[in-house]
């Protein structure tokens, strides 16, 4: 299924033009060519632009979801959209605790292993399972360098499991969606405390912001995801909730592509934004 069909078939809510915030009507949709006409103000869009809400623009900004914020810099401003999810923090939380629980067992033997043939014999005290003479034993024999060297390479991608569900787990719980929108530097970044992805963009030469697809696929089907097209293409809010995957792209919509408007907004009006090079 495209992202076009996906966006009208998943959607209850309604249809709207990306420039007047008009409601659209079934009859102004093409899904074949995946493209919009509005009847109020003549622009023809693609259905990856559209807002798809049951509620204004104004509505939208003015009742941020919990979690999303607006922040006013010296040049610009910061939007951050939470990534918090109880019900998405759970089960990896509890997958991580379950097999990281059986790894640490191996990863302390191997660790036992290396410790015996390359330093000496293992302290009373360390904890590793099946420890004869300062030696652990593996297939009732010491365990030698080469079979602790197997299993360190054996458990390099149980690890990573394990590590990635930990991620996961805390990401659903205090990660987030940050963008800087700075007259100097401007950035997406995705993550928690130093564990950040960061992708630079220049906000003058952002042409669109719409919905994307994911790269992977759940159900066999593809999530949706905000796309910033400038100079190259930024996928990112893959992990949000709905309503704040809408917020955040109606927020940098308002503030990157309707900068000029003269309706009202409680966003803040960039001015340098204005001063676009031809």
């Amino acid at each position: 299924m495209s992202i076009n069909s996906w966006l009208l078939a998943k959607s209850t809510k309604l249809q709207r033009c990306p420039d007047c915030d008009d409601v659209l009507t079934a009859e102004t949709i093409n899904i074949k060519e995946g493209v919009a006409l509005c009847p109020k103000c003549g622009k023809l869009s693609r259905l990856s632009e559209l807002t798809y809400s049951d509620r204004s623009i104004q509505e939208i900004l003015s009742k941020p979801p919990a979690g999303c914020t607006i922040v006013a810099i010296d040049h610009g401003v910061i939007a951050r959209a939470s990534l918090r999810s109880i019900s998405g923090f759970i089960f990896p939380a509890l997958f991580a605790l379950f097999w990281n629980g059986i790894i640490s067992i191996f990863v302390l033997l191997a660790i036992s292993g290396l410790y015996a043939n390359l330093i000496g014999p293992l302290p009373v005290w360390f904890p590793a399972p099946g420890v004869k003479d300062g030696m652990p034993q593996m297939n009732d024999g010491p365990m030698d360098l080469g079979m602790t060297l197997f299993l360190c390479v054996f458990l390099i991608p149980f690890v990573t499991i394990g590590i990635g569900m930990a991620g996961l787990a805390i990401m659903n719980l205090i990660g987030k969606v940050e963008v800087v929108i700075d007259e100097f530097e401007a950035n997406i970044a995705t993550g928690f405390w130093i564990f950040v992805w960061r992708r630079r963009f220049d906000p003058r030469e952002v042409r669109s912001i719409n919905y994307g697809e994911t790269a992977w696929r759940s159900d066999g089907e593809a999530n949706a995801i905000i796309e910033l097209v400038c100079d190259r293409s930024i996928k990112f809010g893959s992990m949000l909730q709905a309503d704040r995957m809408e917020w955040l792209r109606v927020v940098l919509k308002e503030l990157l592509l309707h900068n000029e408007n003269n309706t009202p907004s409680p966003l803040p009006h960039l001015n340098w934004l204005s001063r676009k090079p031809n």
